[in-house]
């Protein structure tokens, strides 16, 4: 009996150690499709559509996981269920791409979204009113960012170590 007791223990450790496989599920949409219902171009210059985005963000309550500013990404987390990466490009002197990608989040799955309402509704309208201005369309001939996937936050404090250990150590 103790022997059972023992194996199944070290079963339920040896499990609790394996992280659980996240399936990803991506649009069925095309690149191109894609490409039209993530984009609008913004009459700003990147750095204040940048901070835009961010400001936009906050008011939708993401919680900013990661922001790089050299590669103009910001990425955040919104109730642990959905998580959106921005890109911002300049096109110009006052005119900026902005492409947004989103996840859904569920248990071991992850699906990107592909709705051009939910976009335009919960990123591109608040966006608009935030900066002042109404982001528009972006033409098929342009070229547009690459959609950045939202990065996974890090909740836990083994995460947070796990995270810290593998950095490379700056001296």
């Amino acid at each position: 009996m103790r022997a059972i007791l023992i194996a199944t223990a070290a079963a339920c450790a040896l499990s609790a150690c394996v992280a659980p496989q996240t399936t990803f599920i991506p649009s069925t949409k095309s690149a191109l499709e894609l490409r039209s219902v993530q984009t609008r171009t913004v009459p700003l210059e990147a750095d204040a559509a940048m901070r835009g985005v961010v400001a936009t963000m906050h008011d939708l309550g993401y919680r900013i996981t990661r922001v790089a500013p050299d590669a103009r990404t910001i990425s955040g987390t919104r109730q642990s269920t959905l998580r959106m990466a921005v890109v911002v490009r300049s096109k110009g002197p006052e005119q900026s791409a902005v492409r947004a990608n989103a996840t859904i989040i569920a248990p071991r799955t992850e699906a990107q979204v592909d709705s051009a309402a939910f976009y335009q509704r919960n990123f591109f309208e608040p966006l608009g009113a935030t900066i002042g201005r109404t982001p528009t369309a972006f033409a098929a001939d342009d070229v547009a960012p690459e959609a950045a996937r939202p990065i996974p936050e890090v909740n836990t404090a083994k995460e947070r170590e796990a995270l810290a250990a593998a950095a490379p150590k700056q001296e």
